[in-house]
């Protein structure tokens, strides 16, 4: 009787086979991961939050109507694509968008003295102003709201004149730059830090610090 033998790979081709399969897995681990970062660098991840930069901020008192305060920062898109504002966010707290008419802001935006604070997304080239004469108002005190230009708020409530009715921007093109506007109807210790976090319609979040009493 007889039999036939089967000889087993030699070690050297078994420990070139092992490096083979290590090196293939390896290229296939590269591609995913490199591919995985590109698809968060473009849409919803982390590298997102690059797109938006602050150029610069500072605090206003309110003089001569409560103790309120507002905020203007300067925001810049650097990204390579348009971006949409969809919430603004004051040390963690969702601010409320001063109430907007026909894709505009009114010319006298109230401030409540209570319950929210309030944002605004305008050009740069708008200067808002506190308004401190005392008139009638047409607005609820515990909400964002618009006054007609014909008046303007009782005491204790501020509002903010951006001497005519002034288009919304939520929407910055590439390279472009929007101006801010926070308003806060408590005022804040001068000295202390707080975030203001900007989301965009796209998952993007941008995270910036900025110091009571301070301009940067």
């Amino acid at each position: 009787m007889k039999f036939s033998r089967s000889r087993a790979v030699s070690p050297i081709i078994a420990t070139l086979l092992l490096i083979a399969i290590a090196v293939a897995a390896g290229v296939l681990v590269y591609v995913y991961v490199n591919s995985l970062s590109g698809n968060l660098t473009s849409s919803n991840g982390n590298q997102v939050t690059q797109q938006m930069q602050l150029h610069s901020y500072s605090f206003n008192a309110i003089t001569g109507r409560g103790t309120g305060q507002f905020v203007e920062a300067f925001l810049e898109n650097v990204g390579g694509a348009s971006v949409s504002i969809s919430a603004i966010y004051f040390d963690g707290s969702a601010l409320t968008e001063w109430y907007v008419t026909g894709g505009n802001y009114g010319q006298y935006n109230m401030l409540p003295n209570s319950a929210q604070n309030c944002f605004m997304a305008i050009p740069t080239t708008v200067n808002p102003a506190t308004v401190v004469s005392t008139q009638s108002d047409s607005g609820s005190p515990s909400s964002c709201t618009a006054v007609p230009s014909s008046q303007a708020c009782t005491a204790p409530n501020v509002c903010l004149n951006l001497a005519g009715s002034t288009a919304q921007t939520l929407t910055l093109a590439t390279q472009t730059s929007v101006q801010l506007v926070i308003g806060l109807n408590t005022a804040q210790t001068a000295g202390t830090t707080h975030t203001i976090k900007v989301l965009t319609t796209s998952g993007g979040v941008s995270v910036f610090s900025v110091v009571t009493g301070r301009s940067g």
